[in-house]
């Protein structure tokens, strides 16, 4: 596509001349005109590519004056034509930054240099500003911070609006002093923060850390920094972005609370709190494990509830849940943190004694078992009383495994249920 060119020169000869050269290298001479005023007119009705001005016009206005106003209103690159100018003038025409000045009388190839030169400036002026525009409306558009700087950091060249909403500050305040961003950084996150950002730019780094903002609620950020290489492959700029992942950190710490909750069901009792079966037989495994490594003893207790039923009739199903709320947490509170109170079902418990020295420790514990049992307990504002009956098996002497030994603390649990209730006895062929 041929270039459009307009010629803006006082003298019509000159002009014929200009016109001729130029249709005959192959550009497109949309205008001719001697006066700025008409100058101004043309470029804004015709878009030429390029205008190439007389400095010295005929009329009041000269041709620095109308390339001003040209330049002011459409961007059209500006070459000046002239054979004479005085130092004032050539200065006043720096202002309107021009693309070249080509002296008269020029030959053909260098007009034809100077207008080539001028329109690849323009060209490339063009491509940078659609670049940056692209650029701006990017990071400007989303969520993210971007910013760029020097190296050292000491210098914020850019920084996106989106700091202004993550950080609650104005960016404004970043190009006086680019740390102040650490003011809102969480003081125990700082110091990282700040290890961070004074570290060689000579790798692609990344850090998550929380903001506070001005109104006191907490952002957590992913902030990731990579160093820019020129061509002899040294870093020149540091780029960064940080994004907020403050509904990323909320869904997982959700997500941690519910697994919790979820390996809390799968191995705990929903009512009393305590280890269910599939735990205990989980420790109890443990328990003989080590026992079978170190050569110790352990007690399996099977624990059923007396007058429990007589309870829940006669006050109801939350009067016997809080029952076993509370038989729960005096059992828990009377073992050793080495031991397991569990419920096993019903009104039914078990308890795991690890690392003892034979029978008699398991004996003394379910004395304080019956004993903590039987003690008076008030529900609903009523004082009730309740007993236990409890079967112990012994490790290694009435068991080798976690089957074994519970179901033998069961039988011996049922023997003195149905013989002399509010007692225990040890497991016996």
């Amino acid at each position: 596509m041929k270039a459009k060119l307009l010629i803006v020169e006082d003298e019509a000869f000159i002009a014929l001349e200009i016109k001729t050269r130029l249709q005959k290298m192959g550009y497109d001479v949309c205008g001719v005109v001697s006066h700025g005023e008409d100058a101004i007119l043309q470029a804004e009705a015709m878009r030429p590519d390029l205008v190439l001005m007389d400095i010295r016009l005929k009329g009041s206005m000269s041709g620095v004056e109308a390339a001003m106003l040209i330049r002011k209103k459409t961007r059209i690159p500006i070459v000046y034509l002239t054979s004479h100018a005085d130092e004032e003038t050539l200065e006043r025409a720096k202002w309107t930054d021009p693309y070249g000045f080509l002296l008269k009388p020029f030959q053909e190839k260098d007009l034809r240099i100077g207008i080539e030169m001028a329109l690849h400036k323009h060209a490339m002026e063009r491509q940078l500003l659609e670049s940056e525009e692209k650029f701006r409306l990017v990071t400007e558009s989303i969520d993210d911070v971007f910013w760029l700087s020097s190296p050292d950091f000491k210098e914020l060249l850019y920084v996106s609006p989106a700091f202004d909403k993550i950080w609650g500050r104005k960016r404004e305040d970043l190009h006086h002093d680019p740390f102040s961003f650490l003011e809102s950084v969480h003081p125990l996150d700082r110091e990282a923060v700040r290890s961070l950002m004074e570290q060689p730019p000579l790798e692609s780094l990344q850090l998550e850390y929380r903001i506070v903002k001005p109104d006191g609620s907490i952002s957590w950020v992913r902030d990731r920094r990579f160093p820019v290489l020129n061509v002899h492959g040294n870093p020149y700029r540091l780029a960064g972005v940080a994004t907020d992942i403050t509904a990323q950190k909320n869904a997982e710490q959700q997500l941690l609370v519910l697994n919790q909750k979820l390996q809390q069901q799968a191995t705990h009792d929903m009512l009393t709190g305590l280890p269910n079966r599939r735990l205990l037989i989980d420790r109890l495994e443990q328990a003989l494990a080590q026992g079978r490594r170190n050569g110790g003893h352990l007690a399996m207790l099977f624990i059923d509830l007396d007058g429990f039923k007589e309870i829940n009739d006669r006050l109801g199903h939350k009067a016997g849940d809080e029952v076993l709320e509370i038989i729960g947490r005096r059992l828990k509170n009377l073992l050793r943190s080495a031991d397991t109170a569990a419920r096993l079902g019903g009104d039914e418990f078990g308890l795991v004694l690890s690392k003892i020295s034979g029978r008699q420790d398991a004996e003394l514990v379910a004395k304080k078992v019956l004993e903590t049992i039987s003690a008076p307990l008030v529900v609903r504002d009523e004082s009730c009383y309740i007993g236990a009956s409890i079967g112990i098996s012994v490790y290694p002497e009435h068991g080798n495994s976690a089957d074994e030994l519970i179901s033998r603390a069961d039988a011996a649990m049922y023997k003195v249920k149905h013989s002399r209730k509010g007692s225990f006895v040890f497991y016996h062929e």
